[in-house]
């Protein structure tokens, strides 16, 4: 499932690129798996899919970049595909210019979140040659309506047409942009850079590149280095030179890749892909969690109303209690009991507990429960964030009791205070 994105400017050669690393990836599939049957020990247990995943088609033509919302719509649609396709067993290469590096940014948190590798493969091709592309399709356009509104056309065309419109009728089928699109397009380009994270590990494909460099593409993304690469690498006591020279290459390469050269064929040396915080999709809550934690503090709330109707008085509620010095009301599901201290039950308005002014009032206990409820609806049958510190339905009643019991000795009032 790793995520390859393209990135160039306009008609560089970028749907060339991909579907050449596509058939690129199943070529050195077959010599891994190749090396397997030969006796050599592989990590790559399977077969990955390779998916080209296209940003333009019949329904978004290159002209949606003329409007911000088309744009928008056409990356929708393009993220949609990559997306379905970006699982265990695919690589996904998502063809097209990719020139915002937000939108690379938001690809990379995607690769994040499947916990598998991406990288950023630049296609350099220069500004000259692009243009050069694109007059060459337009050109091909307006033969082709020339064609089209010229029944006889094949008959008076000239013999001496170039080679070279030949080759550009025959062998590039892609859309042309209109010319002030295409300087647009150009100019609002935002090139990867390796000190992004999000671009990294960038690999750069000029234009006059047969290939490109997919050896390392496939050891970043994989982390199984080709046999038939490494093989052809080791040379017999090369000299002093050489050795320099060879070592400083490696290094460069390895440090612009971000892989980790070396290791035996077919053997896998990518790094254990660790989701960052912003990626992590939280853990699901349970359907019944908040019903339960509104059932066990109504509970609650009902246990010291039915104490308040059999004891209304706190002279009477003291008498009665197992402890001297506090009011002591047993909850159900709950270890412990309400603790109200004698000098807060005596400093009431009014000696009636559930009475208005009361220290047991309704109105301040539903005030309580709501604010209990809303400080730990996000722990509620999971944990915030990643799962620590969660409550369970067992734990609610005695962590409001302790709230109560802490809001009735002061001890909240006190700290506030503090």
């Amino acid at each position: 499932m790793p995520l390859v994105v393209l990135t160039g400017y306009p008609c560089s050669g970028l749907t060339h690129r991909a579907n050449q690393l596509a058939s690129l990836f199943e070529k050195h599939q077959d010599e891994v798996f190749a090396a397997a049957e030969a006796g050599a020990q592989v990590s790559l247990k399977s077969r990955y899919k390779v998916h080209v995943v296209a940003s333009h088609d019949s329904s978004h033509p290159r002209i949606v970049y003329d409007h911000a919302r088309t744009e928008k719509e056409a990356r929708g649609v393009a993220y949609a595909r990559a997306k379905r396709v970006l699982k265990r067993d695919s690589i996904v290469i998502l063809d097209g210019m990719n020139y915002i590096k937000g939108w690379r940014y938001q690809l990379w948190c995607e690769a994040k979140a499947a916990q598998t590798t991406c990288c950023v493969v630049h296609v350099g091709t220069p500004v000259d040659q692009c243009i050069a592309n694109n007059d060459a399709r337009l050109r091909r356009d307006a033969r082709k309506e020339t064609d089209a509104q010229t029944p006889d056309a094949q008959t008076s065309k000239p013999e001496d047409t170039s080679a070279l419109d030949s080759v550009e009728t025959t062998e590039d089928t892609e859309e042309a942009y209109p010319s002030e699109l295409l300087n647009n397009l150009i100019f609002r380009y935002e090139e990867p850079s390796t000190h992004s994270r999000w671009d990294k590990p960038l690999f750069t494909v000029p234009w006059a590149d047969a290939e490109p460099p997919v050896a390392d593409i496939f050891e970043a993304l994989t982390g199984v280095v080709i046999p038939s690469m490494e093989s052809a690498t080791e040379t017999p006591i090369p000299s002093l030179i050489e050795s320099l020279t060879s070592t400083t290459i490696s290094d460069v390469a390895s440090t612009a890749t971000g892989t980790r050269g070396g290791g035996r064929s077919g053997l896998s040396t990518r790094a254990r892909i660790i989701p960052h915080q912003a990626t992590v999709q939280a853990a699901a809550t349970d359907s019944n969690a908040m019903y339960a934690m509104e059932k066990r503090t109504s509970a609650v709330i009902t246990a010291i109303r039915n104490f308040t109707q059999s004891y209304p008085s706190a002279h009477v509620a003291l008498a009665q209690s197992s402890r001297p010095d506090a009011i002591a009301i047993e909850v159900p599901d709950a270890t412990v009991p309400i603790l109200v201290p004698s000098h807060v039950a005596m400093t009431g308005t009014t000696d009636e507990l559930a009475a208005a002014g009361g220290v047991l009032a309704l109105p301040r206990l539903q005030r309580l429960r709501r604010q209990w409820i809303g400080l730990n609806r996000s722990y509620i049958g999971r944990g915030h964030g990643s799962g620590g510190g969660a409550l369970t339905a067992d734990q609610i009643g005695d962590a409001f009791v302790r709230f109560l019991n802490a809001e009735f000795s002061g001890v909240v009032a006190e700290a506030a205070e503090e």
